[in-house]
């Protein structure tokens, strides 16, 4: 009854902060959101950007129940006006950060101790919505340049056309304020067929005289779109093109003794990712996927607690991501990778002091952002196989999930 009832209260606390995870969703922009939609599975276990829940190691010995976010996540969610530009680039330094929270459990959900991380990403060039490659292209690309004359020039054309409408009671100032605000909604988000037929003579007209090639081509063939819609799609190219950047992380985490707040477990680490090529959108890629881990644990041999245990952890490999045609996310990867083990200190019985360990982790999305990864260590010493069954979270597939029932 008291197992069950632990269970119970598990899955309760699930679901209180994945419903803290959705509300997120209901107070901010998409954009914001959508810019990590194709980030690798991989990559967001490094380093998410908002939200991610996690299950590890659900039918072993060591089980897990943890929550990871950004700091910036959790102050966007209670204060929306953060979502703007200045205020969105000033927290740079809390949107590079990661905290998590985690309960350890044993293999009958009792009570294990507790966990924690801080991590922080040293380079991630993988974030599109504070990308400087992709702020350089669109501020620099032939479609902004001829944008920037196309305003230029109508601005000179309302000056000629109404050059003494300044004052409210001229009669032609209503028909300057009219042209100035057809201007404004055709440079953002007004389509050039939604327009009246005398503003787009005069357009089409501009547009010859001064050879804008560029807005020409969407005035005849995209006429249908705004200008606003343009830039978006240019905007999940250039994100497509980022998708491989190095992300490269630090941390520190520590687990607790399961009846007292001290630490057991205390681990500092980096962790690197990086793509190896440049795919076109939609097409399969490799990362690089890099690890290294100094452990300070507790040592059993000896009658007090203490972290006189150290262990150094290095793992390196590839993970392939197949992608998506369409949509270009990933929805299933397989990351071969290797990895050593060094002890410092002392050795249990039949403990060897190095070991060598080949890992295979395949791991499929089975909902949006919802993934289950398992991971496979093989020691070739003894010819030990085990495993781990985890499952990851991400806020966008989590909600969506949650607002279907």
């Amino acid at each position: 009854m008291i197992q069950r009832n632990k269970k119970c209260y598990l899955i309760v606390l699930f679901i209180l902060v994945a419903n803290c995870v959705t509300a997120q969703l209901k107070t901010t922009k998409v954009p914001l959101f959508t810019a990590d939609s194709i980030q690798s599975g991989n990559t967001k276990d490094i380093a998410t950007n908002f939200f991610q829940l996690a299950l590890n190691n659900l039918i072993g010995s060591n089980r897990e129940f943890n929550f990871s976010a950004s700091p910036f996540a959790i102050m966007l969610k209670r204060n929306p006006d953060l979502n703007l530009d200045t205020k969105y680039k000033k927290n740079k330094p809390l949107r590079k950060m990661n905290i998590s929270f985690g309960i350890k459990m044993d293999s009958s959900f009792n009570f294990n101790g507790f966990s924690s991380a801080l991590k922080y990403s040293i380079i991630d060039e993988t974030d599109a919505t504070t990308s400087k490659i992709i702020a350089e292209r669109l501020q620099t690309s032939p479609l902004n340049i001829e944008r920037k004359t196309l305003l230029k020039e109508l601005s000179k054309r309302a000056k000629t056309l109404f050059p003494n409408a300044n004052e409210i009671d001229h009669p032609d100032y209503k028909r300057k304020d009219s042209f100035i605000q057809k201007t404004n909604q055709i440079i953002q988000d007004k389509p050039f067929n939604e327009l009246d037929q005398e503003f787009q003579n005069i357009l089409t007209q501009v547009v010859e005289e001064n050879k804008l090639y560029q807005i020409a081509n969407i005035f005849e063939n995209k006429g249908d779109s705004s200008f606003k819609d343009i830039d978006i799609q240019k905007f999940e190219y250039l994100k497509n093109s980022i998708k491989n950047n190095l992300l490269w992380t630090i941390g520190l985490s520590d687990t607790t003794y399961n009846d007292k707040f001290q630490f057991s477990n205390i681990v500092i680490f980096s962790e690197l990712s990086k793509g190896l090529f440049s795919p076109e959108q939609g097409d399969n890629n490799l990362e690089i996927n890099a690890k290294i881990a100094y452990n300070f644990s507790n040592d059993t041999i000896e009658k007090n607690r203490n972290l006189n245990r150290e262990i150094l952890t290095l793992e390196a490999g590839l993970n392939w991501v197949i992608r998506d045609k369409k949509t270009d996310k990933s929805f299933f990867e397989v990351k071969l990778s290797t990895s050593y083990y060094h002890n410092f200190t002392n050795l249990y019985i039949n403990e060897s002091r190095d070991i060598f360990t080949l890992n295979i982790t395949p791991r499929l999305r089975i909902y949006e952002d919802i993934w289950i990864p398992v991971e496979l260590k093989y020691n070739p010493a003894n010819s030990n196989l085990f495993g781990f069954l985890n499952v990851k979270a991400n806020f966008t597939g989590l909600s969506k999930l949650l607002k279907s029932k």
